[in-house]
């Protein structure tokens, strides 16, 4: 257990450690902080606090700065979230978070620009998986005798295009019989609900085409694979902070943020209750040893009441906490009502 005075002293310590990236010192703290106690008091409480795994020193010369644990404490306990604010010239960028485009891809890749503006972080987001997305329009568009190429619009704005090899010659016109009768079957039916009952009971309906309509629907399974799309904003972020100066280092952390499925699967680790309340993972909490010297903070955004996906920031665990939750947080419930009202009614929601 900590001492009132203890917590003090290591709030302040995160605090400037975050604003100066230098090792803070026992005369630093004296001068900086009212805390009435002579620099010989300070470092044997600094000293106390080391101890107890919150403080590290790392070099024997230096002051001391927070460990994993420090930051931990701090954020659970120390910092004061309601003094965070989004300053006046990036709550503009937000005003301006209207969206024209119906488009989702350019929806989500404003939202990772905006969230790394407020966050002043790298920002992630990831897209809703096609598997959740349901069908709103499929068409066929012939290409020759054989190829077609199947067009699929989901409710989330989303186009998949599959080109499709028939088993036999079709003619324009039955093309065209056959995509309206997809259509009146296959419209608000979820891609990853397509069931063989479904199948069984359109080709009683349509038997004459019974070897196109297997063909499509294989081609229809395909493109409900969870094939998972993460936007990247400001990755040179990372590259400006003093802590990954080592060229391995970064390197990795890029070559990370290429990575979509694997940011795609730390994302939804991060967030297993699915809400827009921002999580923090903190250095070694992180899932993978390129995050181990990084932080995220992390939240779930939604259609509806439904939870399609997550965003969330990226920095060194020298992090400016109190302002990456709140970023993270107004992004996330501001991106929901955005997808809500452009396509929850298309979703049923």
């Amino acid at each position: 257990m900590l001492t009132p005075r203890q917590k003090q002293i290591l709030k302040a310590i995160v605090e400037d450690y975050v604003f100066t990236a230098e090792p803070v010192g026992s005369r630093v703290l004296s001068k900086k902080f009212d805390f009435g106690l002579s620099p010989a008091t300070l470092r044997n409480e600094m000293a106390d606090l080391e101890d107890e795994g919150l403080l590290r020193q790392p070099h024997t010369s230096a002051g001391r700065i927070p460990s994993d644990a420090g930051y931990r404490l701090f954020v659970d306990d120390l910092m004061d979230r309601s003094a965070a604010q989004l300053p006046t010239e990036e709550l503009r960028v937000l005003e301006r978070f209207q969206f024209d485009s119906r488009d989702l891809n350019d929806i989500l890749a404003q939202t990772a620009k905006v969230t790394a503006v407020l966050g002043q972080c790298t920002a992630i987001v990831r897209a809703p998986r096609l598997h959740q997305s349901r069908i709103q329009f499929l068409q066929l568009l012939p290409l020759n005798n054989r190829d077609v190429m199947l067009v699929v619009l989901t409710d989330h704005g989303s186009t998949i295009s599959q080109l499709v090899t028939l088993p036999g010659e079709l003619a324009t016109d039955d093309l065209a019989v056959l995509t309206n009768f997809l259509n009146a079957h296959l419209r608000g039916q979820a891609l990853d609900a397509l069931t063989h009952g479904k199948l069984g009971a359109m080709i009683d309906e349509m038997a004459q085409f019974e070897s196109v309509i297997r063909t499509l629907w294989q081609r229809l399974h395909t493109a409900k694979e969870p094939s998972d799309r993460v936007f990247v904003s400001s990755a040179s972020f990372l590259a400006q902070q003093p802590e990954f100066g080592e060229s391995g280092k970064m390197r990795g952390l890029l070559c990370l943020l290429e990575r979509e499925q694997t940011l795609a699967n730390v994302l939804a680790l991060l967030n297993p209750h699915h809400d827009e309340m921002a999580h923090v993972a903190i250095g070694r909490e992180n899932p993978l040893p390129d995050l181990h010297e990084c932080s995220m903070v992390t939240a779930t955004y939604s259609i509806g009441n439904q939870a399609f996906g997550e965003l969330g920031l990226i920095g060194p665990t020298r992090l400016e906490y109190p302002r990456a939750m709140l970023a993270v947080e107004t992004m996330a419930r501001h991106l929901g009502q955005t997808l809500t009202r452009i396509f929850g009614y298309r979703a049923g929601i």
